[in-house]
């Protein structure tokens, strides 16, 4: 049976990882939904040059 020390260590080791991945987690799924801070509404238009014979 293991010392209590290495259980110790162990539990703090496994709910610093949960808390690290779950907030890892909620961070990617947060700046997947809100939207660019620079959008101002407009889209550039594509740029297509004239052909000569139209």
């Amino acid at each position: 049976m293991p010392q209590l020390d290495i259980v110790h260590i162990l539990m703090t080791y496994l709910w610093t990882w949960l808390t690290i991945t779950l907030i890892t987690l909620k961070i990617k799924t947060f700046t997947m939904t809100i939207k660019p801070k620079n959008y101002h509404g407009h889209h550039s238009k594509p740029t297509t040059l004239t052909m000569p014979w139209t």
